[in-house]
């Protein structure tokens, strides 16, 4: 599908989403659909795509969904683009909600065989929407229990400046390759750029416990380094948290919950988004709390969550208009139109 490869190069994705959003292209995607025009798919041909996945290739019906919702947003992005007219994916229903209570048991299981230090990652990927890199980074200062804030301004990244080379095999190394992992400001970010979180209570009740089994790591301002007090660490509590550990702790705890099919620690920030986005919370909110610039992309990437949406709101202002709820409205509502 060409409308399928311009979805992949709109906006500024990461590598590794592209690599996903690709992967499913070639091995889902295309096999089953071949050359058919995104015009011509009907919710019939969605349904059986699923049933598909499910009986001729063996994936569990999470992983089929995990497809579907992929697809879904290409079918969100096309409407958005006047490439089609109607989102055939609202007229499909899924078993969504039971696949959801089983990604949280998913998300328990994980949790509980994940070492007590580094359990916490899970809460703030899947509770905060956090990027992995963001939730290795997370210092005391970034929190606000009074109002139940985080306030995300910085990442672990694997692109930091590597120190001068002082050994003869240090000078041999190509240029690029074993770049140090620094704590950074965010990308795409001004120096002084961050973003504010809602902070579940259930989470900050958990981030207040772990500091006081764990306490936190203390990283001064230097190469490489923002000053502050980390949650996290390495297991020697040497340096900071590095991917190569998380991806380690992740893989054994997966393992050892039982859970065979592949899930990563990014799959907690797209749990987030589904789970908020389906409930009514607005896209624009969705889109801050997330760090995506443009609320357009989280339209594009989560639409198929929500197809409800417009008849919420058909519903709500028909009962507003026959007097079925009521009307009143805050006060800040008449600074709103003054300003306007």
């Amino acid at each position: 599908m060409d409308v399928y490869r311009d979805f992949i190069d709109s906006g500024s994705r990461v590598n590794g989403t592209r690599y996903q959003y690709e992967t499913s292209l070639r091995l889902h995607v295309e096999p089953y659909f071949g050359s058919t025009a995104i015009g011509a798919v009907k919710p019939k041909h969605l349904n059986a795509w699923l049933k598909w996945m499910v009986e001729e290739r063996g994936y569990e019906e999470s992983t089929a969904i995990n497809r579907y919702e992929t697809l879904a947003g290409v079918f969100s992005f096309a409407v958005a683009n006047e490439y089609i007219t109607k989102n055939p994916c609202q007229h499909v229903r899924t078993g969504r909600q039971r696949v959801k209570r089983r990604v949280k048991t998913e998300i328990q299981a994980i949790e509980q065989h994940l070492p007590g230090p580094y359990k916490l990652l899970v809460w703030l990927m899947a509770g905060c929407g956090l990027r992995i890199g963001e939730a290795c980074a997370v210092t005391l200062q970034q929190f606000d229990f009074e109002t139940g804030t985080l306030y995300v301004d910085r990442q672990v990244t694997q692109d930091g400046e590597n120190e001068e080379p002082s050994t003869n095999v240090q000078k041999a190394i190509t240029k690029g390759r074993g770049r140090a992992h620094c704590i950074r400001h965010l990308k795409w970010r001004d120096l002084d750029e961050g973003r504010a979180v809602p902070v579940p209570p259930t989470i900050a009740a958990k981030v207040q416990e772990h500091i006081r089994l764990y306490g936190t790591f203390r990283v001064e301002e230097g190469l490489n380094r923002l000053e502050g007090d980390y949650l996290f660490s390495n297991i020697g509590r040497s340096n900071i948290l590095m991917y190569s550990l998380v991806a380690r702790l992740w893989r054994n705890a997966k393992k050892a919950a039982g859970i065979s099919r592949r899930i990563t620690p990014h799959w907690l920030r797209h749990f987030f988004a589904s789970v908020g986005l389906s409930k009514g919370v607005p896209v624009t909110d969705m889109a801050e709390w997330l760090g995506h610039r443009d609320p357009r992309i989280t339209h594009q990437t989560y639409a198929h969550v929500m197809p409800d949406a417009p008849e919420r709101l058909r519903s709500l202002m028909d009962a507003v208009f026959t007097k079925q709820t009521d009307l009143s409205l805050p006060l800040e509502f008449e600074a709103v139109v003054e300003a306007a």
